[in-house]
């Protein structure tokens, strides 16, 4: 192992490297700081300090030399979104009136990461106030696919994706209220993981809903996003996965239908090589998914965007409140869409709607899918993560797929789902290349089944990587 190919490991391989001494964790985020230098132009870090980590790595191979306890992700650098409260930094989400916004507080995910031993790499741009699937922002700048920087890394959670796809951490935090880690992970071909809602601490992350919003995590391998998973909840258990006894269901035409032809392609030869490996793929159509989401969108929205972020802020300690947060926002796009959802804010029958969408709408379509899964006797349901591949750097509204004009907002309508359902949603890569990027394959369980979603995307991949082997 070279330190030019240090970049190249897993979260796994670097803690064994760490802990057989193969590796100082100094040359490690050395290589790591370089590469990041290197691929300064996919802008995906808003807050990156060499120095600090630096001190951070001498620190973690001095407790080593020590024989002090080696946590789980001892010396393990990890990127974190930059709207997740780390002491010390500025919390920015990506939008001017934040940009000086240092807090005193951590956020309990990125804690648990520490007190595992892994250190703290930066914070990472992103869409501005995680209120976008794009990766354009018009304060901190756009951040580069990197498979094709003309295009989309994605959103909300951009510069995490970007940075574990080009090499420059091997793990990252995100968040997820409509599919913000599963977007960027399809688009940027890497592993992304939105768990269950509530399984993860969500003190000292910037929400939007928080009925829907999810801490989640990118890592280039299942085994990885398994790992973290564990300190992030304290969970290690792993089911174990027989592809042959594994039943998938094909949730039918809400998640299936128009998709960009190389996305229809890549997705049915996945399908072919699952059945292959002895997988029973089901039909399991899914009734009514957007009729089930539509009366509850906007009640959630509108109840929850203002009271969550006024509450945010002033526990955080921001100079700012939420209409001034709104009146400095950079992106015109961004601007409207949080005046639209601020203006139902006030309407008079509003806490009735929102009542309703939460202890009936909601209860009942969580059930509905549980039932679904049930009824059909299966493990999860697989879809593609996006209907559409990355789209071009700068397109916020009408793009161009297969000669046809869509809105952007496709782009999303497959990992919406799971954030009413409060389901755990794996993307991992499925096609290596559409016009040039990446896409994924997302799979979604019952809430709860974090662990074994999370196996079965290992199994897929070791499956993967085994027939890969044997072509090569």
């Amino acid at each position: 192992e070279t330190d030019m190919d240090f970049w190249r490991l897993t979260v796994n391989e670097a803690v064994e490297m760490f802990r057989g001494r193969r590796m100082s964790c100094r040359d490690y985020v050395e290589a790591l700081i370089e590469r990041s230098e290197r691929f300064v132009d996919l802008n995906a870090f808003t807050q990156f300090a060499p120095e600090n980590i630096r001190s951070a790595a001498r620190k973690a191979d001095e407790h080593q030399a020590d024989g002090g306890f080696l946590g789980p992700l001892h010396g393990i650098p990890v990127a974190i979104k930059d709207c997740i409260d780390v002491a010390g930094m500025a919390t920015t989400a990506a939008t001017p009136s934040l940009k000086d916004h240092v807090v005193n507080r951590t956020a309990s995910v990125v804690t648990k990461l520490e007190k595992a031993g892994a250190l703290v790499f930066g914070k990472t741009n992103m869409y501005e106030l995680a209120f976008g699937i794009t990766s354009n922002n018009d304060h901190t700048g756009p951040v580069r696919n990197p498979h094709d920087p003309s295009r989309s890394a994605g959103g909300s959670s951009s510069g995490s994706a970007a940075a574990v796809a080009a090499g420059l951490v091997p793990a990252a935090l995100g968040t997820d209220t409509a599919g913000s880690v599963r977007i960027p992970a399809s688009f940027c071909g890497v592993f992304g993981f939105r768990p269950t809602s509530g399984r993860y601490k969500t003190d000292g992350v910037m929400p939007l809903f928080p009925t829907r919003d999810v801490p989640g995590s990118f890592a280039r391998s299942a085994e990885d996003l398994l790992l973290l998973d564990a300190v992030l909840c304290e969970q290690s258990e792993r089911p174990a996965i027989d592809l042959r006894s594994l039943r998938l269901g094909l949730p039918g035409k809400y998640f299936l239908s128009g998709l960009e032809s190389g996305v229809a392609r890549a997705f049915a030869e996945t399908v072919d090589q699952l059945v292959s490996w002895g997988v029973s793929v089901v039909e399991a159509e899914m009734p009514e998914v957007s009729s089930w989401l539509g009366e509850m969108s906007e009640p959630i929205r509108a109840w929850e965007l203002e009271r969550a972020l006024e509450e945010y802020l002033s526990v955080s300690g921001a100079a700012v409140d939420v209409r001034s947060l709104v009146a400095g926002i950079a992106g015109q796009y961004v601007r409207e869409e949080f005046d639209g959802a601020l203006r139902g804010a006030d309407a008079k029958d509003l806490a009735a709607r929102y009542e309703h969408a939460i202890s009936i709408s909601l209860r009942r379509c969580r059930k509905q899918y549980c039932v679904h899964l049930e009824q059909y006797k299966l493990d999860a349901i697989i879809f593609p993560t996006t209907p559409i591949a990355a789209t071009a750097l700068g397109e916020e509204g009408r793009v161009v797929v297969d000669g046809k004009e869509v809105s952007v907002w496709k782009t999303m309508r497959n990992t919406v789902p799971a954030t009413f359902f409060g389901a755990p949603g794996v993307s991992l890569p499925m096609a290596r290349s559409i016009r040039g990027v990446p896409a994924g394959l997302e799979i979604d369980g019952l809430p709860g089944a974090d662990r074994k979603v999370l196996a079965i995307a290992a199994a897929i991949e070791a499956m993967q990587s085994k027939e890969h082997g044997m072509r090569r």
